[in-house]
């Protein structure tokens, strides 16, 4: 008698768990090459300080990241910068400086940016 029940059951389950994998969503599509978008023009993706004002003789976090360059450089230069997406370093200004992350690819055609960190006092 309960060879029915049970036969009943695993065939419900079967059409339930198929009605489910019909109405799945297709997976979604990832993106090869996420620099892609950038195509060959070269970019600063970030550039910022972690705090734009600092006490004397603090110091401040200075992040930068740049797609499709070639040379990179920082004015005024406290640190070797190189073409990374991703990197962050210290500085110890004694005034308030406004520093200049530039950029340039093959081309040969800056992009820049920049920030200003106060020394307060």
């Amino acid at each position: 008698m309960w060879i029915p029940i049970l036969l009943i059951a695993l065939y419900t389950a079967w059409i339930l768990f198929k009605r489910h994998q019909s109405q799945a969503p297709p997976p979604p599509k990832v993106e090869q090459d996420p620099l892609a978008k950038y195509g060959n023009q070269v970019k600063i993706v970030q550039f910022y300080a972690g705090a734009s004002a600092i006490a004397p003789g603090g110091k401040a976090l200075i992040c930068y990241g740049v797609v499709n360059a070639k040379e990179v450089r920082l004015d005024p230069p406290v640190e070797e910068v190189r073409p990374v997406m991703s990197r962050c370093f210290y500085v110890m200004p004694a005034h308030t400086t406004r520093y200049t992350l530039t950029a340039e690819g093959a081309d040969h055609k800056p992009v820049s940016e920049s920030l200003e960190i106060t020394v307060a006092r």
